[in-house]
């Protein structure tokens, strides 16, 4: 398995593991004008984990196999990283414009939009490193 697919499984299962934290924590439905504070204290602790999380296992991964992190990417590399962020881009566009309509007709504020927004983006980077190990997976 190479860096960059180790890479993937990491930030993967990071993002999986952290968006449950975050949707446990999101307001009930009822709720779409939140308070301030309600969301932004939940964000900020996933976005933290999130990063202190990323650095430590890449920094481990990388120290298990020097060589193969430090080696640039090849021509599948790129094309397996163009194909997933093509099919991640449509998600987030269908999955951000289909929730700020929703959001907005369930009448939420700016902070609710906002919110509903931030996890399609989330929802959209799962699909992007999703696919990326499918294309590893198939040899693309």
């Amino acid at each position: 398995m190479s860096f960059r697919e180790k890479s993937a499984w990491i930030t993967l299962i990071t993002l999986v593991v952290l968006t449950l934290f975050y949707i446990t924590h999101l307001p009930p439905v009822w709720m779409l004008n939140p308070p301030g504070g309600w969301m932004f204290h939940t964000l900020a602790i996933g976005v933290g984990a999130f990063i202190v999380i990323e650095i430590v296992a890449h920094v481990i991964v990388a120290i298990r196999a020097p060589r193969d992190a430090q080696a640039p990417r090849d021509e599948r590399e790129r094309l397996i990283a163009l194909k997933a962020t093509r099919i991640a881009a449509s998600v987030y566009a269908i999955l951000s414009l289909g929730s700020v309509f929703v959001a907005i007709h369930l009448g939420a504020n700016e902070r609710g939009v906002f919110y509903c927004v931030f996890l399609a983006f989330i929802l959209a980077e799962i699909v992007n490193y999703a696919a990326r190990l499918v294309y590893y997976r198939r040899g693309v």
